[in-house]
């Protein structure tokens, strides 16, 4: 079967389903990201979220959290796929952590990882981590949702996948023996 065979047989089966045909051209483009419907979050909001999420997963040799388009993913994350009680809670947390770099001073552009944004994301993972040790029924935390998400955002991301992880799609070619520095980048964590 040959792609057009196999876009023909998914514009059927979208329509079937009620997917708009345009909306499924979209998600099947190669490298393209997925935008929400409508915006969601304040300008304001995607500054800090990308400030976040660049503490969170920085540039290294590859990509960060930014240029793979996480702030994006989030949006279409809390705009269509979260129900309304996490929803709240989200932006709820972010509210919250957009107060606290407003005191403490982080860049409220976003413009990148600083110490101030790493600063309240570790005062934001301690008061989750205290909350979780407080029983099974305790709340989830705006940090560790926000970290959970930044984490699949970006390793679910064709950067994340290609230049992170250095996936390789199959089918590929087998290759017998070969030399590990071929194949992998240098670790700088001792084990």
């Amino acid at each position: 079967m040959d792609r057009r065979s196999l876009l023909r047989i998914l514009s059927a089966a979208a329509g079937a389903a009620g997917i708009p045909v345009d909306v499924l051209a979209e998600l099947s483009a190669r490298g393209a990201r997925r935008v929400p419907l409508r915006a969601w979050f304040t300008p304001q909001q995607r500054a800090a979220l990308s400030g976040m999420v660049d503490a969170i997963i920085p540039r290294t040799d590859t990509p960060g959290a930014v240029e793979a388009g996480v702030v994006d993913f989030l949006e279409v994350v809390v705009s269509e796929r979260m129900d309304a009680a996490d929803r709240v809670r989200f932006m709820r947390g972010l509210a919250d952590a957009m107060t606290r770099s407003d005191v403490g001073g982080a860049d409220p552009t976003g413009g990148g990882t600083n110490a101030s944004w790493t600063s309240v994301l570790t005062q934001l993972a301690r008061e989750g981590d205290a909350a979780r040790q407080a029983g099974p029924d305790a709340p989830e935390r705006f940090f560790h949702t926000l970290r959970s998400l930044t984490l699949h955002g970006y390793y679910t991301s064709e950067i994340g996948m290609m230049e992170e992880l250095l996936y390789r799609p199959l089918p590929g070619r087998y290759e017998g023996c070969v030399d590990v520095a071929e194949v992998t980048r240098a670790s700088s964590g001792g084990a």
